[in-house]
């Protein structure tokens, strides 16, 4: 028996085609970031999948904010580190 229904990622790739105009009404900057927020948004394909009754949207918007969420825990982490190294250094 073949897939009666689409995967996430067939689901994901008909949002983002709906969003092609928005896209190319972006200027170039906007365009890589919007481009970026999307190579993110598929690194949470795995766990996106397991909901398969949500919104694609939904979706979408969670794995763009949890990618938001990582980088700057990333960066807090790194600032309070580059935080501390000054503070040892200062006379």
């Amino acid at each position: 028996m073949g897939r009666n229904t689409l995967t996430y990622r067939q689901r994901l790739e008909l949002e983002l085609c709906r969003w092609k105009n928005f896209r190319r009404a972006l200027f170039r900057e906007e365009r890589e970031a919007f481009e970026s927020l999307v190579g993110q948004v598929y690194r949470y394909a795995h766990a996106a999948s397991m909901y398969p009754e949500r919104d694609t949207f939904d979706l979408l918007t969670m794995s763009g904010l949890l990618s938001h969420e990582e980088r700057l825990r990333i960066l807090e982490r790194e600032l309070k580190m580059g935080m501390k190294l000054d503070a040892r250094l200062a006379p």
